[in-house]
């Protein structure tokens, strides 16, 4: 039936989502990655991490379209040289707000000079955009946090992550990081109970109504 079939997908996509918060926990307890001009290996997402070196302002941009309790605004996406390369990694440094017309965007500033940073690594995922070609590196203002479009235009090695900056790093704004939540598996669980509900609801109605019907049938086999 196909309301049991939806009960039973919600709890693989319930499943799936612990493994994924499972996964996401123990990657953040693990010990920090030293980050060097060695690029990353894949599946490090989620890795705490730290890094010597310095802020750039060239190529810094705002990613738009980041809300905070409901304000609209920007993440400051920030270049980060390593120590002893010319290997660069971006890094988050938190959201700030819009403040009047996107005519005169903000302009924060760096902090200069060598200094060691930390957070956590984070890949993020290609969002739908309408325009056709990405930005030119070293444009104000992006719609999307595409490091491939990134790493293609910038005249330098990216590493393939993100930066988070920690809460407690100076040189950051407003950084609320999503971190793993067992609430989605939750969610799953209760649509699952919910189609698995409908389903019986459902499986009774027929009973009844071919129970009706065969009970109608003898009366009226017993009236003739």
């Amino acid at each position: 039936m196909m309301l049991s079939a939806l009960g039973v997908w919600q709890l693989q996509r319930a499943e799936q989502k612990k493994i994924y918060v499972d996964q996401q926990t123990q990657r953040s307890k693990q010990s920090p990655i030293q980050v060097s001009k060695v690029l990353i290996e894949p599946e490090k997402s989620g890795w705490p991490a730290e890094i010597i070196g310095q802020f750039e302002r060239e190529g810094q941009f705002l990613w738009d379209n980041r809300t905070y309790e409901g304000r609209a605004g920007f993440h400051v996406l920030t270049p980060f040289m390593i120590e002893g390369s010319q290997v660069r990694i971006f890094v988050d440094r938190g959201w700030i707000p819009l403040e009047g017309s996107r005519e005169q965007l903000p302009r924060p500033d760096i902090s200069v000079g060598q200094q060691k940073i930390s957070g956590q690594l984070y890949a993020p995922l290609k969002g739908f955009t309408f325009v056709d070609e990405a930005p030119v590196f070293g444009e104000q203002l992006r719609q999307n946090l595409d490091l491939d479009a990134l790493a293609t235009s910038a005249p330098y090695d990216l590493q393939p992550y993100v930066l988070r900056l920690a809460p407690d790093e100076e040189g950051g704004f407003v950084r609320d990081w999503p971190g793993p939540s067992r609430t989605m598996i939750q969610r799953h669980q209760a649509y699952a109970i919910q189609w698995f509900g409908l389903a019986a609801v459902f499986a009774l109605v027929v009973i009844s109504f071919v129970w009706r019907q065969r009970k109608d049938s003898k009366q009226g086999k017993i009236r003739k």
